[in-house]
């Protein structure tokens, strides 16, 4: 594990979409999705930003900070989808426009509720190098992404919109053990208690999600999240939480995903 340096600047921006599959690690014969984006796509998304190639980035960001808040609650669909298989041997039949065996897979997608046009998800993101975090800011401010971004799929595009870049003394920091009201995903090793007092939100889901990879891709252990949809999680903490104003677009109460 890498040790993690203190928060000082972030870059906020909004992560948005018609429909998005963030693949749950744990299943094989249905695809099913998680309701925010993980860690692991976080990153991806950041290193598409940068322009930083696959596989290149891991050490890298890993040593950065990640918070997510979902902005706009999602519904599930299930679709059966078509995969073609595309093994070595099978090449040569594609490409003389013959047919190979195809699987027939369950695909689970993410779309927003009826009364949104499209999914967002709020994305902080903050890194001990100081260059990495301008420039990934610069470029969210200027719109101009290296990669194309999407949501988990190629076939689920996405756009962002930069929200800004708040340094040291631009938010509040909020000292652990006070009651916050959360609007973030929750790494829930970070809890000390849930504050039950009359305004709890109509549902908290829990999720085993993918956290950070190793060297050669491997996956490390899963976290355990929380998270509700638009509502605030009233919470204790084992950290400081972090409080952002957007001015018209509202104010956010985060608490990063790393422990």
């Amino acid at each position: 594990m890498i040790a993690l340096a203190e928060i000082e600047a972030v870059a906020v921006f909004d992560l948005t979409g018609p429909m998005a599959h963030f693949r749950k690690y744990y299943t094989n014969s249905s695809s099913l999705t998680y309701g925010f984006p993980p860690r692991t796509v976080l990153m991806g998304i950041v290193a598409a930003i940068l322009g930083m190639e696959r596989d290149s980035y891991y050490g890298t960001l890993d040593r950065g900070r990640f918070g997510v808040a979902v902005k706009v609650p999602g519904r599930r669909l299930m679709q059966t989808v078509n995969y073609t298989r595309t093994k070595k041997e099978d090449l040569g039949v594609i490409r003389r426009g013959g047919l190979v065996p195809g699987t027939q897979v369950p695909l689970e997608l993410l779309l927003p509720e009826t009364a949104h046009p499209r999914l967002r998800f709020r994305v902080f993101f903050s890194h001990p190098d100081g260059k990495l975090l301008a420039d990934t800011a610069q470029r969210l401010r200027e719109r101009r992404s290296y990669y194309p971004l999407y949501l988990g799929l190629t076939e689920c595009p996405a756009m962002f919109e930069f929200l800004g870049f708040f340094g040291a003394g631009e938010y509040r920091r909020i000292p652990r053990g006070t009651p916050v009201s959360l609007t973030s995903v929750l790494n829930a090793s970070l809890l000390d208690k849930l504050v039950l007092n009359g305004s709890a939100p109509g549902r908290i889901f829990r999720e085993r999600a993918p956290h950070s990879f190793g060297e050669g891709r491997t996956l490390r252990p899963p976290a355990t999240l929380l998270y509700t949809e638009g509502e605030p999680l009233t919470v204790r903490l084992r950290t400081e939480a972090y409080q952002f104003d957007f001015g018209d677009a509202g104010t956010d109460t985060v608490a990063f995903m790393e422990e």
